[in-house]
């Protein structure tokens, strides 16, 4: 069962990548006490991905109504990314995350650039900052019910009355979502919910990505996926494998 959202899985898949030479299962008592085992390559990749990793409160919106909230990760099995397949391509971004129509900066995007969470290699040399702005909704459950919940690193069972109202946060990925009662956030599954329940309509969610544009300042930009998708030269990306993406060869 997977519940890594895309955040977690980008930084375990990155230590992973960057660092071929640890063992990756195997009796551990074949490894030679003396051995020499270069621990550099993870260490340094883990400080990298954690001077680049943000926090909320540090990143500035402009013009979000009240009830809008920011996710660090972009959901899905596999999460959206776009690739850039034309020299001299530029995208629309902001200097900040903005609702709405607000002065934008012009940025320049290296030619065979891949901008995914799982593109370790150019998150970590762009210092890309992958986010979500999300509209929480509510669902009201018709039925009682008891379900398998995920709460911090424990399984828990919650039993729910017809006519409960919980806030669906955000989804991650393979019918796994967070939700919120009395305050408490669980992970569940959708597929566990009663048929009978109602979900409210909201908003889809908007997914940023802050890059750095191809100019001789290295200016910083926010571009919104579905505005870098109408750039001329920008297409979205088409993943060979889970957690594996690449700049174009």
């Amino acid at each position: 069962m997977i519940r890594l959202t895309a955040s977690v899985l980008a930084t375990s898949l990155a230590l992973t990548a960057c660092n071929p030479s640890a063992p990756v299962s195997g009796d551990i008592d074949t490894i030679a006490p003396e051995a020499d085992l270069d621990t550099g390559s993870e260490t340094e990749t883990e400080t990298d991905l954690t001077e680049i990793l943000a926090d909320p409160d540090d990143i500035e919106t402009v013009g979000y109504p009240e009830g809008w909230e920011m996710q660090l990760y972009w959901s899905g099995e596999y999460p959206n990314g776009f690739a850039v397949t034309q020299e001299g391509t530029t995208v629309m971004g902001h200097e900040t995350i903005t609702f709405g129509e607000y002065p934008p900066i012009y940025c320049g995007l290296p030619h065979k650039a891949t901008y995914s969470p799982w593109n370790v290699a150019r998150m970590i040399s762009d210092e890309l900052v992958f986010v979500a702005m999300t509209f929480p909704t509510t669902f009201t459950i018709n039925e009682d019910v008891s379900l398998e919940v995920f709460v911090g690193d424990g399984v828990e069972q919650l039993d729910l009355k017809a006519g409960d109202t919980l806030t669906y946060k955000s989804y991650i990925a393979e019918g796994f979502f967070i939700a919120e009662k009395d305050g408490v956030s669980y992970e569940m599954n959708e597929a566990a919910l009663p048929q009978s329940t109602e979900f409210e309509q909201g908003p889809e969610d908007e997914e940023w990505v802050q890059v750095t544009c191809a100019d001789a300042e290295e200016t910083r930009a926010w571009v919104r996926y579905e505005q870098a998708l109408q750039a001329p030269g920008v297409e979205p990306y088409e993943y060979t494998g889970f957690g594996e993406a690449a700049d174009l060869p």
